[in-house]
């Protein structure tokens, strides 16, 4: 019998959290131990913290940790910020994160401890056009010239991927750039009066049109995109309009736990056929039905002004952030506030006061780099904003760490994404922990092409399971202590395929859970606490 292989059919491209909610897995709930009511929480005094130092917000209760101390410049504005809130700071596994220096550049840092490694030779389009890729660490995609590239950030190689002979301009994701699908495979640009969508994998332009409007942003499924608030399928014909009153407020893609496409935006007035106002308002975009999530309809203010909105927590679906400046004093419901959502369910909780004018700067040639910009990692565990902290001439950023975060960071990969009779796969695991006060027991198993069958690693060897039945899901590690740092990086399986297994896509996946929680044969929320994973696919 093969040993622990992580698989999962991709019916309608469906992820493998996807998969796993499909089975009833329950995530971790971001919005635990956070603050839910809808009363004022006024903001008072706190000092700046120096760099590296973590204070608790007085109001919410969380942790705020400043990363960045920039010094103030002559020449230009002193801003050490992220990108946008529609691109994703950390990479795959977290373990990196990409700020911008005003007047310098790209520039990375470590994912945890948030110490500056180095400055990145890249030249976008635009600053805000760079792409971590979704499942691979290293890689970061970007648009510059004519052409997309590709940046290996452990060897400093940049290569490109595709020149658009079609294009004499430069190419562009955009004045108000998104992200790539989730898979990092499709992407909206645009170069001259063309739009169009590509496809990495294919090496294909799937759909072009000419016109003046903006680049098509691609939805995460990599099937659909939204273009102008219209819904437009890879060959860009439309499929339907979304019911916004202006398609040109904040917004970001997102997609729920059923697979499903979302665009989620704030709405300052009804749509034309009625739908919601609010600071989040989530669209379907396989059916344009639209739900209020933060706003009047569900007992929250009119939207303050300055308000952002990040998906980017790939790893649980439906979760969305919101940097909301409104009045920078932080007086009022909303006001000087970073939200946390769950498009799934409605849950809204109020994790933090950012502190920072936005837009009402005085003190920046630009009061633009004072703006928020809040982005989630991927697991939603932790985000960063900027903040001018009160108005300041200089703008820094910072991470606010849920209650939700373990400080447990998970990897697992395979040596290749395809293998065949006769070939040798070795997986590996990487684990990473700060050490903080958890116990957790951890999860290692391979799920097969029929998507519900999984063999385990277990201390008794390998054992059979079903997702379908949770108890059956044997730790291979029990009542794991998380109180003591450590980092663990090695191969746990080397295996040659024989032929006789079925052919179809697997998955590993590793992950972390409550003690015993799975025991009552259910999954609740908050059960799954960290999932790492990794597809591949075998053929005879």
């Amino acid at each position: 019998m093969k040993h622990t292989s992580r698989s999962f059919p991709p019916p309608l491209g469906l992820t493998l959290v996807v998969l796993l909610a499909s089975r009833g897995v329950a995530f971790a709930d971001l919005c635990q131990g956070l603050v839910q009511d809808k009363v004022p929480h006024p903001m008072s005094a706190l000092s700046k913290p120096v760099l590296g130092q973590a204070t608790l917000d007085p109001e919410f209760g969380t942790t705020l940790r400043r990363i960045t101390a920039v010094s103030p410049v002559a020449s230009s504005d002193a801003a050490i910020v992220p990108l946008y809130s529609t691109v994703s700071a950390w990479n795959a596994d977290e373990s990196l994160l990409l700020l911008y220096h005003v007047g310098r550049g790209h520039e990375l840092y470590d994912g945890r401890s948030y110490r500056f490694l180095r400055s990145l030779n890249i030249q976008p389009t635009d600053i805000e056009q760079v792409w971590w890729h979704t499942s691979d660490p290293d890689l970061l995609l970007y648009p510059s010239g004519r052409s997309l590239r590709r940046y290996h950030v452990s060897t400093g190689v940049d290569e490109t991927v595709r020149t658009f002979e079609f294009c004499t301009g430069s190419v562009s994701a955009g004045n108000d750039p998104m992200f790539t699908s989730w898979d990092s495979n499709t992407v909206g640009l645009k170069c001259d009066s063309t739009v169009f969508l590509y496809q990495i994998a294919m090496n294909a332009v799937t759909g072009m049109a000419t016109t003046s409007l903006d680049a098509p942003q691609a939805a995460p499924s990599g099937s659909l995109a939204v273009l102008d608030g219209w819904v437009l399928d890879l060959s860009l014909r439309p499929q339907r309009m979304l019911d916004l009153a202006s398609p040109y407020e904040h917004a970001s893609q997102g997609r729920l736990l059923n697979g499903r496409d979302t665009y989620n935006t704030v709405a300052f007035d009804p749509g034309p056929l009625g739908s919601g106002v609010g600071s989040l308002v989530s669209f379907g975009l396989v059916d344009g039905a639209s739900r209020v999530v933060v706003g009047p309809a569900t007992g929250w203010p009119y939207p303050p002004g300055g308000t952002h909105v990040s998906s980017l927590a790939y790893r649980v679906p439906g979760w969305v952030f919101l940097s909301i400046v409104g009045d920078p004093a932080g007086q009022g419901v909303l006001d000087n506030e970073i939200v946390v959502a769950d498009t799934n369910t409605g849950t809204t909780c109020r994790a933090a006061h950012h502190r920072s004018y936005g837009r009402n700067n005085t003190q920046l040639a630009n009061p633009y780099w004072a703006e928020p910009h809040v982005v989630p990692s991927p697991t939603g565990r932790r985000a960063i904003f900027a903040s001018d902290w009160g108005n300041g001439a200089t703008v820094d950023t910072y991470v606010v760490e849920l209650p939700a975060d373990l400080g447990l960071t998970l990897g697992v990969s395979t040596d290749k994404p395809h293998y065949s009779t006769g070939t040798t796969e070795t997986a590996s695991l990487s684990i990473t922990n700060v050490g903080r006060a958890a116990i957790v027991d951890l999860l290692l198993f391979e799920v097969l092409p029929d998507g519900d069958q999984v063999v385990l690693l277990t201390p008794q060897g390998p054992k059979q399971g079903r997702l379908s039945i949770p108890s059956s899901l044997l730790p291979v590690v029990s009542g794991l202590n998380l109180s003591a740092p450590f980092q663990v990086s090695e191969p746990f399986l080397s295996y040659t395929w024989t032929g006789t297994e079925p052919p179809g896509t697997y998955a590993w996946v590793l992950g972390a859970i409550r003690p015993g929680s799975l025991a009552d044969n259910r999954y609740d929320p908050g059960d799954v606490l960290v999932l790492a994973s990794a597809m591949f696919t075998f053929s005879r």
